[in-house]
């Protein structure tokens, strides 16, 4: 999971949204689709996978069931989510915003300082934290461990392209701050299609802890 900066909602949400017993379901979905796929490189707010338009939902992070009709038009709340499903699993194989449900949670991607609380275990590629409510939401209610996912399997094999790139420039394993920042901003940019890495989550996290240990 990364920070996603919000952009502009769409131009068609700010006028229906002027119009009178204004409501979700009544709103421009397309529109805030593709809004919010460019704003999150094509990736999924929690699981990090790749989605696109015709297989993705709008999630309301704070839940839609607990918010007024006007409410549910609040661009700044909403994220763009995986189905969260595959066909022949159980439902408490499901993840992301499908697992969650109507449930509050702590961790938030739009939130910088509740993110710094996210970690992974570099062997397994499993997703944790040592805050127990930012635990239990990534475990428990978004389920981002998921065996039959293949999260973890995924996340380090990303993890693993990372340190053999790493390598490649310099191999003793001791890397500089000008390599570590520059290796970072590009698996923090986006592709020619405005496409981020799928799990770059956990290459991230990588980097800043080497930068960290490298007294940035």
């Amino acid at each position: 999971m990364i920070y996603i900066e919000k952009g502009k909602e769409p131009e068609s949400l700010t006028a229906y949204k002027k119009k009178k017993h204004a409501y979700f379901d009544g709103c421009n979905k397309e529109d805030i689709r593709n809004s919010l796929l460019r704003e999150q490189g094509y990736l999924c707010a929690y699981c990090m996978r790749r989605i696109e338009k015709m297989h993705m939902k709008i999630e309301h992070w704070y839940p839609e069931c607990d918010l007024s009709a006007t409410e549910t038009l609040d661009y700044g709340n909403m994220l763009g989510c995986c189905t969260g499903h595959i066909e022949g699993s159980r439902g408490s194989d499901d993840t992301c915003d499908t697992h969650k449900g109507n449930r509050h949670i702590k961790i938030n991607p739009l939130d910088r300082n509740v993110l710094q609380y996210i970690k992974y275990k570099s062997a397994s590629g499993r997703i944790y934290s040592e805050d127990i409510e930012i635990e239990k939401d990534l475990n428990d209610t978004l389920n981002l461990n998921a065996d039959r996912h293949m999260l973890m399997i995924n996340r380090k094999q990303l993890l693993n392209q990372l340190i053999l790139e790493l390598s490649k420039i310099q191999k003793n394993g001791v890397w500089n701050k000008t390599i570590l920042e520059k290796v970072k901003n590009k698996y923090e940019s986006t592709d020619a299609a405005g496409m981020k890495k799928e799990f770059v989550g956990i290459a991230i996290w990588y980097i800043d802890k080497k930068l960290k240990a490298a007294g940035k």
